[in-house]
């Protein structure tokens, strides 16, 4: 597989100006690298199947007006505890990595009380978990766009297993509850029956 540092110069040039604005049209490309515009309709394609490149819609988390939270954990099985997050609508991506903490967790909600509750219901009471570091990202630096399904399917099960009904942070009304159960007081994500 061809890595990232195995672009020619042009490669790097058509990345650059990709990330700098993405909605560029190959036309414009062609004229600031020198090419012809199949030329590189075709080295944007490489990129896209090497997975360098990838076009993606979502949420801007700099112009966004949702709380962001990010979880480091150092626990025993990572993977697993991923695992309880795979339909959770307000998780936005996990990193496995080096070092104290072994897992990054980053979820999005419109309430800091439901980010509070799905760390104190669902990540702190795991027998995996030895460690956690909470903190609420204040501001990007760069527009970063991270995808956000807003329609979730509905099922009469949550996707962690939870029972929002029998939960104190829903019946307190402190939590949003879960789009997925119906369970969801919220005015961002919907379910489709």
């Amino acid at each position: 597989m061809v890595g990232l540092f195995e672009l020619d110069e042009k490669d790097k040039a058509i990345l650059e100006i990709l990330e700098k604005n993405p909605e560029i049209s190959q036309n414009e490309i062609a004229k600031l690298v020198n090419l012809s515009q199949p030329s590189v309709g075709a080295r944007i394609k490489k990129m896209i199947e090497m997975g360098i490149v990838n076009h993606t819609y979502g949420i801007n988390i700099k112009n966004h007006g949702l709380y962001i939270l990010k979880v480091d954990v150092k626990c025993r099985q990572p993977r697993e505890l991923l695992k309880l997050f795979d339909g959770c609508p307000f998780f936005l991506n996990g990193f496995i990595v080096a070092g104290n903490r072994n897992l990054t967790m980053m979820f999005i909600c419109e309430e800091l009380t439901t980010l509070e509750a799905i760390v104190d219901q669902h990540i702190r009471p795991s027998p995996d978990v030895y460690d956690i570091d909470v903190g609420i990202v204040v501001r990007a630096e760069k527009d970063t766009v991270v995808p956000i399904k807003i329609n979730v399917e509905a099922s009469n099960e949550a996707p962690c297993d939870s029972d929002c009904g029998d939960c104190d942070y829903w019946s307190n009304e402190l939590c949003l509850g879960c789009p997925v159960t119906g369970h969801y007081r919220g005015k961002i994500w919907r379910s489709n029956p």
